[in-house]
């Protein structure tokens, strides 16, 4: 089975979590995922809306996964988010890279108003991180940023061009070269449990 797994560029202060995450991961695979490690596609994905649309559709047509699993850094946070659901907004109190800023406007006109993500046993996720001494929670809010439009799009093709396909989208809170340098007072998860987290349930789908 193929996957792909996705970060995001950086956006405000030169660093990204997932960048440095999916990085770390594309770079050394955990054990969990060793014997699927010529499976396993990478993608660091635009922090612009007027591309990012463009890099992942050509991606998915490109690659057609089985598993595609979006990863976004959510500051504030100090557990492994897993998300729900995605909905056809953009609405951006933050520029992108490009400076756009979207205000209450659909991803793309005249489709669905929301996807549920196509995870198997996502309720099962949190008690498998949870027994591997990781902090996680499942969440209803993907936001209005571009992590909401990457999960989004990737449900969209999905639905039109895969229905088969498993999708989701993981939040991860700041890794601690961005406290050191950036957010003095933010929560942070140390990149190797982090790459575990995602290791887990990479492998929970490849298994399922």
């Amino acid at each position: 089975m193929k996957v792909l797994v996705t970060g995001f560029e950086p956006n405000d202060n030169g660093l990204n979590a997932s960048k440095i995450v999916v990085g770390a991961l594309q770079k050394s695979l955990p054990v969990e995922l060793s014997q699927d490690g010529d499976q396993i596609y990478f993608q660091i994905l635009p922090g612009d809306i007027n591309r990012l649309r463009a890099v992942i559709k050509d991606k998915l047509t490109s690659l057609s996964p089985d598993i595609c699993i979006g990863v976004g850094q959510a500051r504030g946070y100090n557990k492994i988010a897993i998300e729900r659901m995605a909905k056809n907004l953009r609405h951006f109190v933050t520029p992108d890279e490009a400076g756009n800023t979207p205000q209450g406007v659909p991803i793309i006109s005249d489709a669905a108003i929301a996807y549920w993500h196509s995870l198997h046993n996502l309720e099962g996720l949190v008690p498998l991180l949870e027994n591997h001494h990781i902090p996680a929670r499942v969440m209803n809010d993907c936001g209005t940023h571009l992590c909401n439009q990457a999960f989004y799009l990737y449900l969209h093709w999905k639905e039109r061009c895969k229905p088969s396909m498993r999708v989701g989208f993981v939040h991860i809170p700041a890794v601690p070269e961005q406290v050191i340098k950036y957010w003095p007072e933010a929560p942070f998860m140390p990149l190797e449990m982090t790459c575990e987290a995602l290791a887990l349930i990479i492998s929970s789908q490849l298994e399922a």
